[in-house]
């Protein structure tokens, strides 16, 4: 048994925001030594992406898999893990595995129990009743976003102690040659799941009118995510007349190289926790858009390091487009700065440390 205090970081194996964090945070474990490390997913069904399992093989991360229903199923292979691992910290990442992580933990009675929100995600009234009875027992509650927090605690499923810690990203992964701006093309891209949060309907419709504008790139849409939701873009885009100027790329797996070739990089969206494609998008040297909601506005601060049109306004989203495309000093200006404020703010060195030092605090 190792002298380090264990830490076990459950989260969904569908390769969320959620599995990311879970997944650098284990990892960041093995690199400090500070903290013994067990990654639990939850299956899904669909697999850990690639990049992830690759990770996983490279930095020899222990990993074990519970399965995702039934929800006794679930419990009883987490109390097993738990009692052959004996954690001192159990961190619950997302909705609803914080449900379910932190009853398993409860019943093991681990000194240190968190739950990590990632989203303002819609409680419906059985599973908000089942957080609210862990809420007293729950060492602290983990928010990715100061709208995250108020979310919560306006649902009354935080805990007693609640913390602000963003979500970090490793920004040499997008900044390492990342072209000027002035040398990139008129694409736009968005990379984001399919799903009803997300809106690439908006951004759809934004580029038509750019389209009736004269603009000549073409619109990459990339990730997984829902295929009804897939369809009814692809839909969308055959109503508008714009085949051959959106491209649906699936999953994206280099997603640097898809990043340098554009200058306006957009989340368009209708609810987040804290969006690490942003802070992607920013470190590659994008000029990063977003929807003004949560979480969004804890990372752009518009016309500085980026910039914000309201949630589902077209007609804005293409204004900030021709503006963004069209360059000069005062955009390179806010690349340039957002670019600084990736690895400054929003680092994993940073998440880690926040992490790591409220899991001694909580210890002692």
């Amino acid at each position: 048994m190792s002298a380090q205090p264990r830490v076990i970081h459950f989260v969904t194996g569908g390769g969320s925001g959620a599995t990311k964090v879970a997944l650098e945070l284990a990892c960041g474990h093995l690199r400090t030594g500070n903290y013994d490390p067990l990654l639990v997913l939850r299956r899904k069904r669909v697999p850990l992406p690639a990049p992830m399992q690759a990770q996983i093989t490279a930095t020899g991360l222990r990993t074990a898999w519970v399965d995702r229903w039934p929800k006794w199923t679930t419990l009883c292979q987490l109390a097993a893990l738990i009692a052959e691992f004996m954690p001192q910290v159990f961190v619950a990442h997302g909705n609803s595995e914080h449900i379910w992580g932190r009853q398993a933990a409860f019943a093991a009675g681990i000194p240190v129990v968190l739950h990590v929100e990632m989203n303002c995600e819609r409680y419906p009234f059985w599973r908000r009743w089942a957080a609210l009875r862990l809420n007293a027992r729950t060492t602290a509650t983990i928010c990715v976003s100061r709208g995250v927090a108020d979310h919560v605690q306006k649902l009354g499923l935080a805990g007693p102690r609640v913390e602000i810690i963003h979500n970090g990203v490793e920004a040499a992964r997008y900044s390492v040659g990342a072209p000027p701006f002035a040398s990139r093309s008129q694409d736009i891209v968005m990379v984001a799941r399919f799903a009803r949060q997300k809106d690439q309907p908006t951004l759809i419709r934004a580029v038509r009118r750019l389209a009736n504008q004269g603009w000549t790139g073409s619109l990459l849409l990339g990730g997984g995510g829902k295929a009804s939701h897939r369809r009814s873009c692809e839909k969308l885009v055959r109503q508008l007349h714009l085949g051959g100027r959106v491209e649906f790329l699936g999953q994206v797996n280099d997603a640097a190289r898809l990043y340098h070739r554009c200058r306006a990089a957009v989340l368009s969206t209708h609810y987040e926790g804290l969006p690490l494609v942003l802070i992607d998008y920013m470190a590659a040297g994008c000029a990063a858009i977003g929807s003004a909601t949560v979480g969004v506005t804890d990372i752009i601060e518009p016309g500085v390091n980026g910039w914000l049109f309201p949630v589902g306004d077209d007609a804005a989203l293409a204004q900030t487009l021709t503006q963004v495309l069209a360059g000069g000093p005062a955009i390179e200006a806010g690349v340039a700065c957002g670019h600084a404020d990736a690895p400054a703010r929003f680092s994993l060195g940073k998440m880690l440390r926040r992490y790591e030092e409220l899991f001694g605090e909580l210890l002692h």
